[in-house]
């Protein structure tokens, strides 16, 4: 079994299938929490991350992620929050229920697209603002806003209590605000 990303990388560079079981074993646990946090559904949960593994080995190569770990949480949660949407809108409309072929393109389109879809710019902005964050008030953001979890979850894990985190995230999202707006990024 690799014992680094870069080794698991390699692993799937050279279609190597061990690579896919390796991502799984080292990853997998954390890509599941991000796909539950999002879908509140332990099979749905399950199949996104199947879903970005297979995207995984389908990307690389041509794709040479470096690091590793955010590629594929990325994928984790682009598909994820995909699903979603899928799932509310069909909710919504009432009616037509996507196949598992369905399935299958929406996972490679959702990958490929936020792949390109993201632009360097409010990248850039995005982490300039969390790198000018307070240890703990970046932990926070970043629980809260990339792994979707729970404000008392995060609470717990810093020690702090419920109503202090709520505040504490309300005063970050103004301060994104401010910092976007200053940086030319209008939302």
């Amino acid at each position: 079994m690799a014992d680094r990303d870069a080794d698991i990388t390699e692993q799937l560079l050279k279609r190597d299938e061990d690579g896919i079981a390796c991502l799984h074993g080292r990853h997998g646990r954390l890509g599941m929490q991000i796909a539950y946090n999002i879908l509140q559904n332990d099979a749905d949960a399950e199949e996104c991350l199947a879903d970005a593994l297979q995207a995984m080995w389908e990307q690389i190569p041509p794709n040479h992620p470096e690091p590793l770990l955010p590629y594929f949480l990325r994928a984790v949660r682009n598909l994820a929050l995909k699903r979603r949407r899928t799932m509310t809108a069909q909710k919504r409309s009432c009616g037509e229920v996507l196949s598992p072929e369905d399935w299958d393109t929406v996972a490679e389109l959702e990958l490929t697209s936020a792949c390109e879809d993201d632009s360097e710019r409010i990248r850039d902005a995005l982490n300039g603002f969390l790198g000018g964050l307070r240890r703990e008030d970046r932990i926070l953001f970043v629980r809260r806003y990339w792994f979707e979890d729970d404000p008392a979850q995060i609470a717990g894990i810093l020690g702090i209590s419920e109503n202090h985190a709520r505040v504490r995230l309300t005063r970050c999202k103004k301060k994104l605000r401010a910092y976007l707006e200053k940086e030319g990024i209008t939302l």
